[in-house]
């Protein structure tokens, strides 16, 4: 069988097959948009912006714990040093107390040994100096030590006012520093109660997202894929409108007509059939060229596929389409070019 065929021919095949593409894209572009649909995109984005807030929520929620974590450890550094001063403070006041206690037990041991070994009517400071040459003396021990009496005394009670009122200035320091130290912690405590919350709305915000998403997905492919299945019935329509009946195939060139019913082969097609194949559709020639009853070469066939409308024949096997099938295209070449593609004895000279 000889390739060649009409370009004008084949033109037209080809502007037919590029349109039923168009059309195809076209369906499958439009039905796509349509139903992936607002509503869908709507919460995916909603979702998205929710999940931004949160997040910088959670940052600015983690810089404010920081924060308080840091005073609550200058507050207990601070309330330590009180402590310790406190402490200290306290030896001092214990030491000092005790020396003031000896003191005090001292004096009133000297008292007490003067008056038990002095008798009632012998003056202690006159037993100290019993003559007159002495008086100065005397005198000058009775200032001393009035003096130094006077003056220990006046050193302990200034020394248990001090201690006095240096306690209560710490006890109240370390109340102060202990209440904010409280509130320290409760602020902490608060902050990172807050982070937890904010992460646990973060991750429910993240698992709709996901879930959105992938419905969102899954629309998207239903859609398209239900558009393919519409581009391609709509294909299937106009291949079958485009396909040639028995009614509507040409009279051949040689006079032959169609019957109703299934494709009539022309006289000639027919002789054609049984001198290239003996009527056998699978027959395929040795060097496997040409195929079919009408032993086409693939490129003869898809010319002929493309003339009669039936695009979806193209580069299939000649011998592997149904008898149905290879009459149609043989009828199509026929009345396109003739006996001319076919160069046997069915020819008339």
């Amino acid at each position: 069988m000889k390739p060649g065929l009409p370009r004008r021919i084949q033109r037209f095949g080809r502007v037919g097959a590029v349109t039923l593409g168009l059309a195809l894209v076209s369906v499958i572009s439009v039905t796509a948009v349509a139903a992936s649909g607002p509503v869908a995109a709507d919460q995916v984005a909603s979702l998205k912006a929710q999940a931004t807030q949160i997040a910088q929520d959670l940052v600015l929620e983690q810089l404010q714990i920081d924060s308080y974590q840091q005073h609550y450890d200058v507050d207990t550094a601070k309330v330590q040093r009180d402590e310790a001063a406190i402490g200290s403070t306290q030896n001092q006041i214990q030491s000092d107390t005790g020396r003031v206690g000896r003191d005090r037990h001292r004096l009133q041991a000297e008292a007490v040994r003067a008056y038990i070994n002095l008798s009632p009517e012998v003056n202690a400071t006159a037993a100290l100096f019993e003559n007159a040459k002495q008086t100065p003396t005397k005198a000058e021990y009775e200032e001393v030590a009035s003096g130094d009496i006077a003056l220990t005394i006046d050193t302990l009670h200034t020394d248990e006012h001090g201690l006095r009122a240096q306690r209560a200035t710490l006890q109240q320091q370390e109340a102060q520093d202990q209440t904010t130290t409280n509130q320290e912690a409760t602020l902490a405590s608060s902050a990172r109660q807050t982070g937890a919350q904010l992460a646990s709305k973060q991750s429910e915000i993240t698992g709709e997202l996901a879930v959105a998403v992938a419905q969102q997905q899954a629309a998207q492919a239903a859609a398209a894929a239900a558009a393919v299945r519409a581009a391609q019935s709509k294909a299937a329509a106009a291949t079958a409108t485009r396909a040639p009946t028995p009614t509507s195939v040409a009279a051949p060139q040689d006079g032959a007509t169609a019957s109703s019913g299934d494709p009539s082969l022309p006289p000639f097609l027919q002789c054609v059939l049984q001198a290239e194949s003996g009527g056998n559709y699978s027959a395929v020639s040795p060097d496997g060229t040409y195929m079919g009853g009408f032993q086409f070469s693939q490129a003869t066939w898809n010319e002929a596929a493309e003339l009669a409308g039936m695009p979806q024949l193209v580069n299939v096997p000649p011998n592997e389409a149904t008898p149905a099938e290879q009459d149609d295209l043989a009828i199509a070449l026929y009345n396109a070019d003739g006996q001319q593609p076919w160069n046997d004895s069915c020819r008339k000279s």
